[in-house]
């Protein structure tokens, strides 16, 4: 029996987050991917033209279509999420970039 691969879609995302000075902030979810055996989401901040800034949260299962963002306290484990991010982003833009070298 092959390995069944399970896929997470979603829509375009704002998720509102209050900082620790108390201002709230509005993130797009960019991607939300798996390493290891926990599921993360990278956001970006919602309020700039030229994202160079991302955090990486722990998505927490509640059943369902719900999750929950939790902070990554173990700075090797956010990393290591870090890491595959980059990944993802690094694919993304390849393929971008492929893409638009072969259009008909």
């Amino acid at each position: 029996m092959g390995k069944e691969k399970k896929e997470y879609e979603f829509e375009e995302t704002m998720v509102t987050l209050t900082d620790e000075d108390g201002k709230d902030r509005d993130f797009y979810i960019d991607e939300i991917y798996k390493a290891g055996e926990n599921l993360y989401a990278a956001l970006i901040p919602g309020d700039v033209e030229n994202v160079e800034e991302y955090y990486v949260f722990r998505l927490k299962d509640l059943g369902g279509d719900d999750f929950e963002l939790e902070d990554i306290e173990d700075e090797e484990e956010y990393d290591a999420a870090a890491d595959v991010y980059e990944e993802c982003l690094d694919t993304r833009l390849w393929n971008m970039a492929f893409e638009d070298g072969h259009e008909d």
